[in-house]
């Protein structure tokens, strides 16, 4: 048996189950996979099983099939992989694929459920499954909050942006997730136990993070059936309490999925105890609302994570010997490529460019390991002279990076993040869109963290007016790159926390 989601179209929603093999796909009404698309051929495509393997056969369509992105003719078809047909998107999940969980952080008990949810009819439909402990209630919450935004009040809505703002200052995805558990608390107090799980697609596994709490039980409750549906759906699930003769057991499982331009990054797994009322449902929007927030960063995060592990290891040590010597850069890379995450996501920039733009913003500064340190470390304004060795380190750092993976896609924020829109810049006098993209989008971040770090001859800016002086230097960056920049700032992408004045989380017991 298989699973055939349809997750984009007209039948959005739907589930199919596949026992009949070959399993056809078309718009005729005995196709085991029925879809109502007018680009769809009768007969589009069929799915055949051999032993344990699945193959994908285009049937002459009028229109095509694409498997992952790519046209297809006949190709083996894996668990999660995605299909399109016309305008349909379907994903194929088969048995044998299994959530694969990693235990390091606690142990787990795995609770089969005894509904499968496949038969669910609507996002706010209510149905009975057999779990190990109760009856449970199960409640799918849909794509959209069930209280909007708007009618949060004002108390809930200041302690989200301070959750946020410090989840924009984590040093790290760990880091990151165990601020959005604290943060989660922070929300609704009455949480007992939260933990906060990384997907793995390709592996289909689930990777513990970080937890809250969870050292005050011997094990947390995991119901694969609902993990599997919240996974597939992408849509979050409550699991209530139900009597079982005289015995209620108060306790509420939430499990909400955190999405980033629909792409599923992590599961969050929240637990209530002893709330026979039910969850609140202006708590549950404030808990969403953060995980809204704070998915760019943890996307961010995970973009760093998938870039070539000897790469980040090279260019991490360059950083670390050129930080050991100029105190000013501290931390000056990281904040520069946060800045450029934060225009990224302004820009609605793809995930690919994103992670090549993160090489490009974390890489700017490596040139200045080849200035003297008396030129690096100097106090004081630059004399001529040295301003010009000082102008050589965009080549020099384009030079050391020179033989790394994909450089060409990333190194123009190397070497041109110092050209300016009207051509004042160097190393090459640029002018206007003649300037590489990634350049525009460093120069920006860059110029934004030197008046905000403050270098020891100009002293601190305060953010708010590095924003404005930017906003009014139309001549030296490219107006919608500073645009978007500005957008990020108000909207409160961008962490009013820099390394130098950055607040220190309190630490908890608690957490593990």
């Amino acid at each position: 048996m298989a699973l055939a989601i349809i997750t984009r179209g007209a039948q959005a929603g739907r589930r199919l189950t596949i026992v009949q093999w070959p399993a056809t796909i078309g718009r005729d009404a005995g196709s085991v996979i029925p879809i109502d698309d007018h680009r769809v051929s009768r007969y589009h495509a069929r799915i055949k099983k051999r032993d344990q393997l699945y193959i994908l056969e285009d049937l002459q369509s009028r229109n095509g099939t694409w498997l992952n992105g790519d046209k297809v003719s006949n190709s083996v078809i894996n668990s999660g992989d995605k299909i399109l047909v016309g305008d349909t998107e379907i994903v194929f999940l088969t048995p044998e694929a299994q959530i694969d969980l990693a235990t390091e952080l606690f142990e787990l008990e795995h609770v089969a459920s005894g509904n499968d949810f496949d038969e669910i009819g609507g996002p706010l439909d209510i149905v009975q499954g057999e779990e190990q402990e109760a009856l449970p209630q199960a409640k799918r919450l849909g794509p959209d909050l069930e209280l909007g935004f708007q009618s949060l009040s004002a108390n809930l809505l200041a302690t989200i942006f301070e959750a946020h703002s410090n989840i924009l200052s984590a040093d790290g995805l760990k880091e990151c997730c165990a601020t959005v558990l604290k943060g989660i608390h922070t929300i609704n107090p009455e949480i007992s136990r939260s933990v906060i799980f990384l997907w793995t697609r390709s592996s289909r596994k689930l990777i513990p993070l970080a937890t809250r709490h969870a050292g005050k039980i011997s094990k947390f409750f995991f119901p694969k059936r609902a993990i599997e549906s919240v996974i597939s759906r992408k849509q979050g699930i409550i699991l209530s309490p139900a009597i079982s003769g005289t015995t209620q057991i108060a306790r509420h499982r939430i499990i909400l999925p955190l999405t980033h331009h629909g792409e599923l990054l992590c599961l969050v797994h929240l637990e209530i105890d002893n709330i026979p009322i039910g969850v609140s449902p202006e708590l549950l929007a404030g808990v969403r609302f953060l995980l809204e927030r704070a998915a760019p960063s943890i996307d961010s995060f995970c973009l760093r994570q998938d870039l070539d592990s000897y790469s980040v290891g090279m260019i991490e040590a360059m950083i670390a010997t050129l930080e050991a010597k100029d105190t000013y850069t501290h931390g000056h890379s990281e904040r520069v490529s946060r800045y450029c995450m934060a225009i990224a996501e302004e820009m609605s920039l793809d995930r690919e460019v994103k992670k090549l733009l993160l090489m490009s913003a974390l890489c700017h500064d490596i040139g200045k390991i080849g200035i003297p340190d008396a030129i690096l470390r100097k106090a004081a304004l630059l004399n001529p002279d040295e301003y010009e060795e000082m102008k050589q380190h965009p080549v020099i750092g384009a030079n050391i990076v020179a033989h790394l993976p994909n450089v060409k896609r990333f190194i123009s924020g190397i070497k041109y993040h110092h050209e300016k829109w009207d051509g004042s810049g160097y190393p090459d006098g640029l002018v206007g869109e003649d300037i590489p993209f990634f350049g525009r989008i460093v120069a920006v971040a860059d110029v934004f963290d030197a008046m905000v770090s403050g270098r020891s001859y100009s002293g601190f800016l305060d953010e708010g007016d590095a924003v404005e002086k930017l906003t009014g230097e139309k001549d030296l960056f490219d107006p919608d790159v500073v645009s978007a920049f500005g957008k990020a700032w108000q909207s409160g992408r961008l962490t009013q926390k820099t390394s130098t004045q950055k607040k220190s989380l309190p630490t908890d017991d608690s957490d593990s």
